[in-house]
């Protein structure tokens, strides 16, 4: 098999018979090792280890190990990660955990470096290849970064982060003095469901003096626990700006059916001035 374009590798590798899928494995390899490979064979490999047949599996990891020059993008990244976590065998998860270990500590040194940066656009470059490392300790690091683009893709990264250092970074955001960071801040809180942690600073946005970050932190509280998000959800329903009040009647809408103080408050809502508002009033209620 030549290898002439990344598609026909991946059409081969989507074929029902297991030894096409093998054979385009190791045309891809021969291809990478002449350095003829077309760009994104490291992801295509990648993926492979999570093919249904142990064999293309394993020539798919052992090619990896083999050529540690080879580019993983992001892409690829994800595929490792998920081998991992979830290879079908030892072999792949082991080929998966080596690899990000070297990635992580090789890209992990450059990026940390581009973070010191003078150009925002590198240091925001810098944070985008962090998280797609999982690399939480300098992606939190980066939420004090001077630059408003910088903290804000620090935000909506550590939306696809977890653990305490991407929580307290992510509550350092949410008290952030620049309202466009702030709400970046917002959205990632809801992504993860606005853990207990957050839940304090998603409220205290809704007082915020910007109706644009008091409706984000409305709409994120539509994803938190009810016995947090009701009384200020309420409290909203009162906002001066009707695009804030029209959040609170959306986010109220799924506790209209077992609580009474949503049910009340709606209620009152039906004598809100705008008709956009009543009419979501009346369906929330429906």
């Amino acid at each position: 098999m030549t290898i002439t374009r990344l598609d026909d590798v991946e059409e081969s590798l989507r074929a029902s018979d297991p030894a096409t899928r093998a054979a385009a494995v190791t045309a891809l390899t021969a291809a990478v090792r002449a350095g003829d490979a077309p760009r994104g064979a490291g992801d295509t490999l990648a993926w492979a280890l999570a093919d249904e047949d142990r064999d293309v599996r394993g020539r798919a990891a052992h090619a990896l190990r083999r050529l540690p020059e080879l580019y993983i993008g992001e892409d690829g990244i994800g595929a490792l990660r998920l081998a991992a976590s979830r290879g079908r065998d030892r072999l792949v998860r082991d080929t998966a955990a080596e690899l990000l270990a070297i990635l992580s500590r090789g890209a992990g040194e450059l990026y940390a470096q581009g973070l010191q940066d003078d150009e925002p656009q590198v240091r925001t470059q810098a944070v985008l290849g962090l998280v797609a490392l999982g690399a939480v300790p300098e992606v939190a690091d980066a939420a004090d970064d001077p630059s408003r683009e910088v903290r804000v893709a620090v935000a909506e990264g550590l939306a696809r982060l977890s653990g305490p250092a991407a929580l307290a970074a992510l509550e350092h955001l949410l008290a952030d003095h620049d309202p466009v960071v702030r709400m970046a801040a917002l959205d990632a809180a809801a992504e993860l469901g606005v853990p207990e942690r957050l839940e304090g600073r998603v409220v205290t946005s809704t007082a915020h003096a910007s109706w644009q970050v008091r409706r984000r932190a409305v709409r994120a509280l539509g994803r938190a626990r009810a016995e947090v998000a009701v009384q200020p959800l309420v409290r909203s329903l009162g906002d001066r700006i009707v695009d804030v009040r029209r959040a609170a009647v959306q986010a109220l809408e799924q506790w209209a059916g077992d609580r009474p103080e949503v049910v009340t408050a709606l209620t009152e809502s039906l004598t809100d001035p705008d008709p956009g508002v009543r009419t979501q009033v009346r369906w929330a209620l429906a």
